[in-house]
């Protein structure tokens, strides 16, 4: 009874604390989130993926796009989620779940001068994600789409923004570098679920090469 009545007294006592400080429980997830790569990555039409440079004709393409004021970009932008309570040392085994999951993408147009953070596009998933503590990483799939002409005109030649998208959608999208994926940058605001209502990161976070948290 009385091992009963203390048990009580504990859980009672950690759920007062939880409840007057509720970023006490978001520190049970404590998820990471980091760029992994992308996949798709159009151009215009073109697709990038297997691609080191623009053939003639794709150039070609590309700038008849832009001379009539216009250069369509799509593709998934995957972000890697890490959730680090799998019970092992000081944590106990915790899945998360993630509710939404608001961003900003930004673009280095300026690279080996420091990142030039040029705002591209905004969006949000609203979908439920499970994040279990297993050490595994969990893929959340952005669709991104812009005018690179809204954007960039007037900021880079064409050239230099064509290698840009090369090197964030092109054969070496997959390097882990300042010089390719390095040169995406988002600015998330994940929300998770707890027993205490939903929780997210006072001022969201950013999210890059090395992960974040």
């Amino acid at each position: 009874m009385k091992r009963a009545v203390l048990f009580t007294t504990i859980a009672l006592t950690l759920i007062l604390a939880v409840a007057c400080n509720p970023a006490a429980f978001l520190a049970l997830f404590n998820c990471a989130f980091r760029v992994e790569n992308t996949d798709d990555f159009g151009v215009c039409g073109i697709q990038l993926d297997e691609l080191d440079e623009l053939t003639v004709p794709q150039m070609a393409e590309v700038i008849a796009y832009w001379v009539a004021g216009e250069c369509p970009v799509d593709f998934t932008l995957n972000i890697g989620i890490s959730n680090p309570n799998t019970g092992g040392g000081d944590t106990l085994e915790t899945t998360a779940t993630m509710v939404s999951f608001g961003w900003d993408l930004y673009l280095d147009k300026d690279s080996g001068k420091g990142f030039d953070t040029t705002w591209v596009c905004s969006g949000a998933t609203a979908e439920h994600l499970t994040i279990p503590g297993t050490g595994e990483t969990v893929i959340l799939p952005l669709d991104i789409q812009f005018d690179a002409f809204t954007i960039f005109d007037g900021l880079m030649e064409l050239p230099a923004l064509v290698e840009l998208l090369l090197a964030i959608g092109g054969i070496d999208s997959h390097l882990r570098d300042d010089d390719h994926l390095g040169r995406l940058l988002l600015h998330a605001d994940p929300t998770f679920e707890t027993p205490f209502g939903d929780i997210g990161y006072p001022g969201g976070l950013w999210v890059g090469l090395d992960w974040a948290d």
